[in-house]
């Protein structure tokens, strides 16, 4: 399917909830637009709508739907990946902490579908990283053995290791996330053996995972993501990325486990 061609919905009504929430509702997956719209914004698409006109017109601008579309293409290919609908919004120009860790930009990957949140000033570059990072999570989800409702916290951290790796494959580490460079192998050989182990049958539902992914109380920040970019990065010296496609988490790593 690819692009959506969501910049003429605000063409058509550009400060109206109501009619993004409708137009929304076709990629809901069956629950409430309203419902669906609020988790997006959790993970960076813009909340208000005055001044979202003038944003996507800046954006049209830039052509940064085209830029997604070919960028896109050669993904799928390069990956034999699925054709599924990409859905460009703008990101939340008034999120402080999405820009001051981000830069502004954002996405959310489903099996079936993308999501992606920029605003006017970001780089080729920088919406390629989104695109690479994002579009390998659906990849994996698409061609992992396990259903995503029943991921592990080894699971996510090879997600997402999976996925900061592909924006190092492709654009080196002037865009990679900050967070890959948080801590050195001693210290990632550590967190892996103190915290992850002991642990590593933790679901989504379990208090333990926020903490364990993101970091919080007395957890290194982003620990999950960075131990699952080291144990990818290892595995990448021997394998492929579409091996590791297909590959089960505890498989990717065997060599830490």
């Amino acid at each position: 399917m690819g692009i959506v061609e969501t910049n003429r919905w605000f063409e058509q009504r550009a400060n109206d909830h109501a009619h993004l929430f409708e137009k929304l509702r076709s990629f809901s997956a069956g629950s409430d637009p309203v419902d669906f719209y609020l988790h997006l914004v959790k993970y960076g698409m813009h909340r208000r709508m005055d001044g979202v006109e003038e944003i996507v017109k800046q954006m049209k601008e830039k052509k940064i739907w085209e830029m997604v579309g070919r960028d896109f293409q050669q993904l799928k290919q390069k990956w034999n990946g699925p054709d599924v609908p990409i859905l460009i919004f703008p990101a939340d120009w008034t999120n402080a902490k999405l820009h001051r860790e981000f830069n502004g930009k954002s996405g959310l990957a489903f099996k079936d579908k993308l999501f992606l949140f920029f605003l006017p000033h970001h780089t080729k570059e920088e919406i390629g990283a989104v695109l690479t990072h994002e579009y390998n999570h659906v990849c994996r989800l698409h061609y992992d053995p396990k259903d995503e409702k029943d991921y592990t916290i080894i699971d996510s951290i090879v997600l997402e290791g999976l996925a900061e790796n592909a924006v190092y494959e492709r654009f080196g580490e002037r865009h990679v996330a900050k967070w890959t460079t948080y801590y050195n192998e001693t210290q990632l050989r550590s967190f892996w053996q103190k915290w992850i182990v002991p642990n590593k049958k933790v679901k989504k539902d379990h208090p333990l995972y926020r903490s364990l992914m993101y970091g919080s109380f007395f957890y290194p920040k982003m620990l999950g993501y960075a131990v699952g970019y080291a144990i990818v990065k290892e595995r990448l010296k021997e394998k492929k990325m579409n091996e590791l496609f297909t590959m089960k988490s505890e498989e990717i790593c065997e060599n830490h486990l």
